[in-house]
């Protein structure tokens, strides 16, 4: 899985317009609005992937000259912004931190070969699940657990997402039945996982919401649309977090949607959620240009 790919299939539909429908709109406060640096905005672009109660943001920046030009980065609330890329990498990002100020992230070496990353401290352990094939280990989320969640393919060319324990165990988190895709993009402390999958009958971009929880999987689409919800992240206490025809944000909070709005009516594309609610996201600000945010919702 490329990081490339992903950076730029999330960039189109960061832009993709989406329907308008009418929804309960959250109430947003302790807005922290910010570049990667501030005296450019496109170089560094950045995207935001995952965040800890801290407001510690991890993600993905591209560079317009370096080269290689795609890096993990981790931006700490002060404005402090750190870069991760192994000097043996073409391509960086990151994609979850916990509490503990663990992160994991994935790179793809100069030999084209793809690592799964988990930096704890000054350390770094690379994750291989045991059925991946062609070094196709992803990591997508970290909880407080130190557990990691991520995707592999096996041998047959089909993927599949696990969760895997700081003990070293690995736990399959199955597809949704009959989905031709199924992505699993966040989890909690509970082990309870959120994405979207997508049907053979569904029409082109349109997927569908599901949480996972205890062997169960529970179908969650936005108002009950047809349209394409994805959710990307879920709180320790249930709140969760996604995008309609991803890149309009919303939460779910005891069986109501909330549309996230910028502070000022800006659209705003969320990326995902810590065990305490701190939201964390994406949105182009006039004067600014692309922004990231983080921000806690109600």
């Amino acid at each position: 899985m490329s990081l490339l790919r992903v950076f730029a299939t999330c960039v189109v539909l960061y832009v993709f317009s989406a329907l308008p429908l009418q929804a309960q709109k959250a109430t947003c406060t302790n807005w922290n609005i910010w570049l990667l640096n501030p005296k450019n905005a496109t170089n560094p672009f950045g995207q935001a992937a995952g965040v800890n109660d801290n407001r510690t943001v991890v993600g993905i920046a591209a560079f317009a000259v370096n080269k290689p030009n795609i890096w993990g980065f981790v931006h700490h609330l002060n404005g402090t912004v750190t870069y991760w890329h192994p000097s043996n990498a073409k391509q960086s990002g990151l994609f979850g931190r916990n509490n503990l100020g663990n992160t994991a992230g994935n790179y793809l070496d100069t030999q084209g070969i793809w690592h799964a990353a988990y930096l704890h401290g000054s350390m770094t352990t690379l994750i291989v699940h045991p059925k991946a094939a062609q070094h196709s280990t992803f990591l997508v989320g970290i909880n407080n657990l130190n557990t990691v969640l991520g995707s592999y393919k096996d041998s047959n060319g089909l993927w599949h997402n696990f969760k895997r324990r700081s003990d070293g165990t690995f736990l399959n988190v199955p597809n949704f039945p009959g989905a031709t895709t199924t992505t699993a993009s966040g989890f909690n402390d509970n082990g309870v996982v959120v994405g979207w999958y997508v049907l053979p009958s569904d029409p082109s971009r349109v997927a569908h919401g599901y949480i996972y929880r205890n062997g169960s999987f529970a179908t969650l689409n936005y108002r009950n649309q047809i349209t394409s919800t994805s959710l990307v992240g879920i709180s320790k206490n249930g709140m969760v977090v996604g995008n309609h025809y991803f890149n309009d944000g919303f939460l779910y909070v005891n069986r109501v949607f909330k549309n996230i709005w910028g502070p000022h009516g800006e659209h705003a594309t969320v990326r995902g959620i810590s065990a305490n609610g701190v939201i964390a996201g994406d949105m182009f600000v006039s004067g600014m240009g692309n922004t990231s945010f983080t921000v806690t919702c109600q």
